[in-house]
């Protein structure tokens, strides 16, 4: 019989860290095709998810000043426990992004000059955990 397990709501701060320790997350957000969600590399900083894009994503055409959440977990299939972070709020894509703005080494191949921040409205997390 394996053990019990119950959900935990994570504290602010704990879901900060956990947000923050992972490389990529998924964004999503409802365009053209209806509700879309693509992992995506990201990073926490100043309070905002900020994730590199091109001019020519589907993220930069449909996600600018639009609602989005983000969301980021972590899994332990064999003990059947882990964690999640869901974010809420707006996007806005700056479009004179620095060479300093982040991430800074996008997984994917080529330049991307745009930043996709994400503002926060929410910031909830939860762990799955054994009892006792």
């Amino acid at each position: 019989m394996s053990p019990a397990r119950h959900l935990v709501d994570l504290d602010t701060a704990t879901a900060v860290e956990l947000l923050a320790s992972v490389p990529v997350g998924r964004l999503v957000w409802n365009g053209s095709a209806g509700l879309t969600a693509i992992p995506v590399n990201h990073v926490w900083r100043d309070g905002r998810v900020l994730v590199r894009t091109t001019a020519y994503s589907t993220i930069a055409r449909e996600c600018d000043d639009q609602p989005v959440a983000f969301e980021v977990d972590a899994l332990d299939e064999d003990h059947r426990i882990g964690w999640s972070v869901l974010v809420r709020g707006r996007a806005s894509i700056d479009w004179d992004a620095g060479p300093a703005s982040a991430p800074t080494d996008p997984w994917p191949d080529g330049l991307r000059p745009l930043v996709l921040a994400i503002d926060v409205a929410s910031l909830d997390g939860r762990r799955l955990v054994e009892a006792g």
